[in-house]
């Protein structure tokens, strides 16, 4: 229930929206960190929260229960303290707040962008002018290296992306999220990668 989950947040339990990213863009729960339901689930879930801290999950309703759980386990986080029955809806019913985070696109670029993919991937190719920071890193950073104001974060599909997107939301920076890659960026605007 609402009131359940309150209490567990005000415990110090986080809040996981696994939906796919378009979902998590157009209406999410102010504070939740995206980390969408796909194969890679569990290392990121793992990586970015305390194996020790509760996680309430945001689920739509044709999303696998049973392999979010399978999948949090394998990486050792049983502290799962179950999903918001109704998902977003219910939260959306009850007349509580919503936060979104816009996607862009490749030709619509204009602010500052974020690239968190892994070392080895940003050094194959990225937009010039862009800053780099690894997804892993994101909460330990004050990003103090990158300026103030709106941020375009990317990766090389958008997933990893709204995950840092949605951590830097819940503290405080303005944030979107790059809809596609490099490669895709490339292709719009006809402008090489760059290597160094």
């Amino acid at each position: 229930t609402l009131g359940e989950v309150d209490r567990l947040v005000a415990d110090g339990a986080v809040i996981v929206d696994v939906r796919p990213i378009a979902a998590f863009s157009a209406a999410h729960i102010p504070g939740s960190r995206s980390i969408e339901l796909r194969s890679v689930f569990a290392s990121w879930l793992g990586w970015l929260t305390d194996l020790d801290q509760a996680v309430v999950f945001i689920l739509d309703d044709d999303q696998d229960e049973s392999d979010l759980v399978r999948q949090a386990l394998t990486v050792g986080h049983d502290t799962l303290a179950g999903r918001l029955e109704g998902g977003i809806d219910a939260w959306v019913d009850a007349g509580r707040p919503v936060s979104s985070i816009p996607l862009v696109a490749a030709d619509a670029l204009e602010d500052v962008v974020l690239d968190i993919r892994q070392d080895n991937e940003w050094a194959a190719g990225h937009l010039p002018g862009a800053f780099h920071v690894e997804l892993a890193k994101v909460s330990d950073l004050s990003l103090a290296e990158v300026p103030d104001g709106p941020l375009t974060v990317m990766c090389g599909h958008g997933e990893r992306a709204m995950t840092a997107a949605s951590i830097l939301r819940a503290a405080g920076r303005e944030v979107s999220v790059l809809a596609g890659g490099p490669g895709d960026w490339a292709a719009t605007t006809g402008t090489p990668l760059a290597t160094t």
